[in-house]
């Protein structure tokens, strides 16, 4: 509200997730909270390679908090982030990767094959085990 009246649009401005690089120059961008930066989020997927979704349960919840890793096929780290938002958009070079996840204490691991200009979608969903459970239970 505060930027409506400072700037005197009747429009709301929200920051865009930010653009940040690693230190071997790998361009990435994490956001995905909220519905406005969802959408700016969107718009921005086709200049990554990678774009990563993260939820969890059957409903595909979306979650934060998620630390990545991931490797090439030499097993060297290429790229780290701790503490990932819903959205991880990643622009890595051509090549095969392992994504290893983390999500309160839970890894999922996933192998993908990047080729170059082309875009991928990976969603990486955890299980809720109490969602499990009920759905046993109601069964």
């Amino acid at each position: 509200m505060l930027l409506l009246l400072l700037t005197g649009s009747t429009q709301p401005i929200f920051a865009a997730p930010e653009i940040r690089y690693t230190q071997d120059k790998i361009r990435f961008i994490t956001g995905g909270i909220g519905h406005d930066e969802v959408l700016e989020m969107r718009l921005l997927a086709k200049h990554y390679t990678l774009n990563l979704l993260f939820s969890e349960g059957m409903a595909g919840q979306s979650i934060t908090s998620v630390n990545v890793n991931i490797y090439n096929e030499q097993s060297e780290l290429v790229f780290r982030i701790k503490g990932a938002k819903p959205m991880l958009y990643v622009n890595l070079p051509a090549g095969v990767y392992t994504i290893l996840a983390s999500y309160n204490g839970e890894k999922l691991r996933h192998k993908i094959k990047v080729v170059k200009n082309v875009q991928q979608k990976v969603i990486l969903n955890w299980k809720n085990k109490s969602e499990e459970a009920d759905s046993r239970v109601s069964e």
